[in-house]
């Protein structure tokens, strides 16, 4: 597993032009992206005589976005650029890299591609050409991006590898495309003037992937071997699990483990096509070619079947809770990060199509900045007679949907959390063990505030969902449809969006990642210590709880 730090490549963003491209925005969020990846350094600069030391410079590529310059490639920085490339450095040109520079026929040559003109920005769907290449690995056939579509000229099919395209009025327009220069390989991106491109992951998995093509790097040549642990009957998730690891291209379930026979025998039946089927979690993990262990034991063995797999030499991914105590959070980080395995925790609904529509009204600033947030789940019902319902089992009842609520809240305030109030109740259901109602204001350290509720005895359930903003808010009370009210324009704009359909193979996201991740060293998504936040304000919620006042009015 790649770690960062470990030899990072050196990056050189040269930007500049009339301010309508955001070159020097784009290199501050290229900068941004290379930091979550942690494989690159990057340095920026608007002067372009840094092209004519480049062969010197001890960079390994150069990414260029700029606009216009026609004749500022002189015949010093001309030379310097096309000896770096011949010489085995990188260059990845973006947008109007192909409008810049244009009096240097030998740069237009080295790009393959001059720009010619293009419509107004509109939203168009871009496609994968070859998935066999390094850049196109595991991505999505197409995806849809509003930006400004590029029409090329002097661009010549057979001197280069095209993977992405698109199509204008019935004609392909190529929108990626890769080839040699000398010892060096250059990528153009058609796409980048708006910053919607900028934001979109999969446009940003495409620059950073022609980052790292153009600097050496490589998918290791391998399957990672997956084993399920737990294969309980409760929503089938061990089969689910399987089935979405078996879709990924590059991961694939050998085998399975569970301490009841009869769900063993379930597997034989339902996976009759793993390696190896056990009833004692030793065993599996005595299996040489296993890489990775998914854990979807009840929540109080999370820590103890994780810390063994760790110590096996197993990467593992964890169900959602990541565990009950900070302690055992802290203990399987600790041993993960020792051992250089990976460690990560199975929050599948950050890619939920609810949320992803309410995070992408967020950050096109809609409703301004987040100042509070309320959310939860509520209703008037018996939690039933099941393990979630036994307190010293499940860690009670916020560590279910509670556990995807906060991790959805830190990840839409980014800040620190400075304050946590807690309240459990226990009122109506006596038979189980585990609260009937739980309550949790947090306070963040850039002003904002969160109040979490779940309740099994809300008569009145109110809104999953209440997101106020400087600007405007975001209300969400059923799963069809988001209420949005905007004051962006200087006006009141208030209607309701659809909440685009989702099934589980959105969940299928997460173990894309885990693939990029242990294949391709891209960034983890999920991190444990993201995980980790969410069990500290859990049980900062359990301490808080207990707590008795002092004040008396």
């Amino acid at each position: 597993m790649y770690k960062k730090g470990d030899n990072m490549k050196r990056l050189l963003y040269i930007y500049g032009g009339l301010e309508f491209h955001p070159t020097e925005w784009a290199g501050k969020k290229l900068s941004e992206i290379l930091g979550k990846d942690g494989r690159f350094s990057l340095d920026m600069t608007p002067n372009f005589d840094v092209f004519a030391s480049l062969p010197s410079s001890g960079y390994d590529a150069v990414v260029v976005y700029t606009t216009g310059f026609n004749y500022e490639l002189t015949e010093g920085r001309e030379k310097g650029l096309l000896d770096f490339v011949r010489n085995g450095g990188g260059f990845v040109g973006i947008h109007s890299a192909t409008d810049s520079f244009r009096g240097s026929r030998k740069y237009i040559e080295m790009l393959n591609g001059e720009f010619l003109t293009h419509p107004e920005h509109h939203e168009f769907i871009i496609s994968v050409v070859d998935t066999s290449h390094y850049i196109t690995t595991r991505m999505p056939d197409s995806f849809s991006v509003y930006d400004e579509m590029y029409h090329l000229q002097n661009y010549d099919p057979s001197r280069s590898k095209l993977l992405f395209k698109t199509l204008w009025q019935g004609k392909e327009m190529p929108m990626v495309y890769t080839r040699d220069y000398g010892k060096g390989r250059v990528v153009y991106i058609a796409p980048g003037h708006t910053k919607e491109a900028w934001e979109h992951p999969e446009f940003q998995k495409i620059v950073l992937r022609s980052i790292a093509y153009t600097t050496g790097f490589k998918a290791k040549d391998k399957t990672i071997n997956c084993g399920i642990l737990g294969y309980g009957p409760a929503f089938n998730m061990g089969k689910y699990h399987a089935g979405w690891i078996d879709s990924i291209p590059g991961l694939k379930t050998i085998a399975m483990c569970d301490v009841n026979p009869a769900r063993v025998e379930a597997a034989k039946q339902e996976l009759p096509q793993l390696k190896g089927y056990f009833t004692d979690l030793s065993d599996m993990l005595k299996m040489k070619e296993l890489d990775l262990v998914v854990n979807i034991l009840p929540h109080n063995l999370h820590a103890s079947a994780t810390l063994q797999c760790l110590e096996a030499g197993k990467n593992v991914v964890v169900e959602k809770p990541f565990c009950i105590t900070v302690k055992e959070a802290d203990e399987m980080i600790e041993k993960a990060h020792s051992s250089g395995l990976m460690l990560s925790v199975f929050h599948n609904r950050r890619w939920d199509p609810d949320y992803l529509l309410i995070k992408d009204i967020v950050n096109k600033g809609l409703i301004g900045n987040i100042f509070h947030i309320e959310c939860g789940y509520s209703s008037y019902n018996h939690p039933g007679f099941w393990w979630r319902s036994d307190k010293k089992v499940s860690g009670g009842l916020l560590y279910d949907w509670g556990a995807h609520f906060l991790y959805w809240v830190l990840d839409l305030v980014n800040s620190k959390v400075v304050d946590i109030t807690g309240e459990l109740k226990k009122l109506v259901w006596s038979s189980v063990t585990i609260e009937d109602y739980g309550e949790i204001y947090i306070k963040f350290e850039n002003g904002a505030t969160a109040d979490f509720v779940m309740s099994q005895i809300s008569a009145i359930p109110r809104p999953r969902w209440r997101i106020l903003g400087t600007k405007g808010a975001i209300e969400a009370t059923n799963w069809e449809e988001i209420k949005l009210v905007s004051y962006t324009s200087g006006l009141r704009h208030e209607g309701n969006i659809k909440i685009p359909k989702g099934n589980l193979d959105n969940w299928k996201q997460y173990y894309r990642n885990i693939a990029d991740h242990l294949l391709m060293g891209e960034e983890l998504i999920v991190k444990p210590e993201d995980a980790r936040r969410v069990i500290a304000i859990l049980e900062e919620c359990e301490k808080n709880s207990k707590r008795k006042g002092t004040i008396s009015i």
